[in-house]
């Protein structure tokens, strides 16, 4: 009786009648935990087959730290003895030092190149109207239909004629040219969505073509264009066919193509071959980890504007 004094006399004061949210039923309860119960395989499958992807990585790892006859006595134990040395005769024997700098050359520079020149294509595609615009844009998207295998005999004839085969900067050219059509056509799709007010408030205060494009344009699109960084950072670093083709000395070589040889270094060392594979993947994998973020965000903050 106390208590229903009580709130009949805070309903006097307020005017208000006081409701009492009712507790949820027994019966959402137990949908609640049926909804619960009911996702329990779907995260065991996904732990499971996550397990079957790290497992790879796991026992490269592990054999580049044996010695041969343990990796044929237990192929797949832990070390008995930790073997270090496989990475120093895979850095120096087999020059995989020399093949790890060219990788970070060649993927750094090509990157600039091809995101300078498909950023400044996608703007001039984005904001702007002229003639044959069509067909320049169906140019871009022909680069799709043409796959790599047909352009190695061409591009060995044409980077010979030009003087850049078996060079660095040749082979960063061509990593350049063969992303242009896919990082165009992403960020012309993501330039199209920032407002035209934002442009045309830049003119009106004195900024050119190349000012919007400079201070407009490019900050907002940060997130495409480290979206799209990543993709070829991961793809030049482990590119292969093209880096065989267009090199043919060490000092021009990358990392995919120094691990094929490794093979002839190391014939009967496999644990060093494995060492050589890890010295590969680990940047990779801290790359892609510090840049998925990135890709996150550039994706998601696509669908947003869109």
């Amino acid at each position: 009786m106390a208590s229903t004094g009580f709130i009949d006399a805070i309903q006097k004061e307020t005017g208000k009648k006081t409701q009492i949210k009712p507790s949820k039923s027994r019966k959402e309860s137990q949908h609640s935990w049926g909804y619960r119960l009911a996702e329990v395989p779907i995260h065991m499958g996904l732990i499971f087959w996550g397990l079957v992807c790290v497992f790879p990585l796991v026992w490269i790892l592990l054999t580049s730290l044996k010695s041969t006859p343990e990796l044929y006595r237990d192929p797949f134990g832990i070390p008995e003895a930790w073997k270090w040395t496989n990475y120093r005769d895979a850095w120096v024997y087999a020059k995989m030092g020399v093949y790890f700098v060219n990788s970070i050359l060649i993927t750094l520079l090509s990157t600039v190149v091809v995101l300078f020149l498909s950023s400044t294509f996608a703007f001039v595609l984005a904001r702007f109207d002229f003639k044959l615009k069509g067909a320049v844009w169906a140019y871009v998207l022909f680069g799709f239909l043409i796959p790599h295998t047909i352009l190695l005999v061409p591009l060995a004839i044409f980077t010979r004629k030009l003087g850049i085969y078996n060079s660095l900067y040749g082979l960063a050219l061509v990593y350049a040219a063969v992303g242009i059509p896919w990082n165009t056509f992403f960020l012309r799709a993501f330039m199209e969505t920032i407002p035209d007010e934002l442009e045309e408030a830049a003119i009106l205060d004195g900024a050119g073509m190349w000012g919007v494009f400079w201070y407009v344009i490019i900050p907002l699109s940060q997130p495409a264009l480290a979206t799209m960084a990543t993709f070829h950072v991961l793809a030049s670093w482990s590119e292969y066919i093209l880096a065989l083709v267009l090199t043919g000395t060490t000092a021009s070589r990358t990392l995919p193509v120094g691990i094929s040889l490794l093979e002839g270094h190391f014939t009967s060392n496999e644990p060093g071959v494995a060492a050589g594979m890890v010295i590969t993947i680990i940047p990779a994998v801290v790359a892609f980890a510090f840049l998925q973020r990135y890709v996150i965000k550039g994706i998601t903050a696509g669908a947003i504007k869109a």
